[in-house]
């Protein structure tokens, strides 16, 4: 969907206030400062879009049932031109609103759409239900993906070709043989989506390209669940047996070197998260998610005292060795070391301490634990300001 700008930028070329060459160079150069802004997508948020999507839903819901609840009582005609109606008035509404423009058109534009694909397939399913047409909800979801694809075209609506590209692969997973991806159904739905999703790129409609390749996604999901799943749980079942054959030294070496690795990549990709870029950004994540999840793995093969309190240390190494070397470039590893200090600290206590030092030793030395902590975290953050104050000078 076209932003405000583009909608102004095509109605100064319309008026003949520029040219179709600067009229494309503008509307280039403006989708490239939208994709290369850091913070678009937040400025994209509105509660207004919500809201509008929202009252457009509630609209649409309220006159189904008000017409099912009516259905009977209703003379047919009046039922048929009702919904022909609401149709009408939903894609009228909506290119009505796209002529005007504006900042808040292309969301108002969407909700009439939405409007006008609900009382479609509502309008369709009643009217089934009136004739007493039979069929089955495969078949219905066709007639669904049909329609509501039509309409999309002919009116560039991300809602409709949303709603379609959900229907078709409605329909597909209904099919007797949706497990097979060799079948004809199967090459429609890709032919669909393909179409879709060229339609999209040419169109600059940039959110329905991810919805078609969602749609073919969806259809494969009976060829993986009767295929790829079993042959992914039975590897897992093997895997899980193999691994506890092994002597309890064996596993929690092999976790210890997971654990190292994990440090290790921590330490390597110290700076990254704001100097570097794409994919190198998720280096201290990775690391990190591997220290904690072998952690909480030696934690579950730490039966005996011992292991535990080696286990429990190593646990609030790593989490002040995030904190120090990513506490201040990313605020999810920093709030994630914090919980997992917290957590290690009241799960050593809960699992040695308490026991030794009963109930009321056992919750005096949570709160020193805990103020320690706090003094430490005060330490922290006050080394980040500075650190990162240093950066900017």
């Amino acid at each position: 969907m076209a932003s405000w700008l583009e909608h102004q930028i095509r109605d100064w070329r319309n008026r003949g206030v520029i040219d179709d060459a600067v009229a494309a160079a503008l509307v280039e150069d403006v989708r490239k400062g939208v994709k290369n802004a850091p913070n678009s997508a937040a400025r994209r948020f509105s509660f207004f879009r919500i809201v509008a999507l929202f009252a457009a839903v509630s609209f649409a819901a309220a006159i189904l049932m008000f017409i099912s609840a009516n259905w009977e009582a209703i003379p047919r005609l009046v039922k048929a031109a009702g919904v022909m109606m609401l149709i009408g008035a939903g894609l009228v509404g909506g290119a009505l609103v796209r002529s005007r423009g504006g900042r808040i058109g292309p969301r108002l534009e969407e909700a009439f759409y939405l409007l006008a694909g609900a009382a479609y397939v509502g309008g369709v399913a009643l009217v089934g239900q009136m004739y007493h047409l039979p069929g089955t909800i495969g078949e219905a979801m066709a007639g669904f993906a049909l329609g509501l694809g039509i309409a999309g075209v002919l009116v560039r609506g991300n809602v409709l070709l949303a709603g379609a590209l959900g229907a078709l692969a409605w329909w597909y997973v209904e099919t007797p043989n949706a497990a097979n991806l060799l079948d004809r159904q199967f090459a429609i739905v890709v032919a669909v989506c393909a179409a879709c999703f060229v339609f999209a790129h040419l169109t600059g409609m940039r959110r329905m390209r991810i919805v078609a390749v969602a749609a073919v996604l969806v259809s494969m999901l009976p060829f993986l669940i009767a295929t790829v799943v079993p042959w992914i749980i039975d590897m897992i079942e093997a895997a899980v047996e193999f691994y506890q054959g092994l002597p309890e030294g064996t596993r929690i070496a092999l976790w210890l070197l997971v654990l190292v690795a994990g440090v290790i990549i921590l330490r390597l990709s110290r700076g990254t998260t704001e100097e570097r870029a794409g994919a190198q950004r998720l280096a201290p994540a990775i690391g990190f998610a591997l220290g904690v999840g072998a952690l909480a793995v030696l934690h579950a093969e730490s039966e005996t005292l011992l292991p535990l309190i080696v286990v429990g240390p190593l646990a609030l190494a790593v989490a002040l060795f995030a904190l120090f070397a990513h506490g201040a470039a990313s605020r999810p590893i920093r709030y994630l070391a914090y919980a997992l200090f917290v957590g290690e600290i009241l799960f050593l206590y809960a699992a040695t301490v308490a026991t030794l030092l009963g109930t009321a030793g056992f919750f005096f030395a949570i709160g020193l634990m805990l103020t320690v902590l706090a003094a430490v975290i005060y330490a922290s953050e006050q080394r980040f300001r500075r650190r990162a104050a240093g950066s900017e000078r």
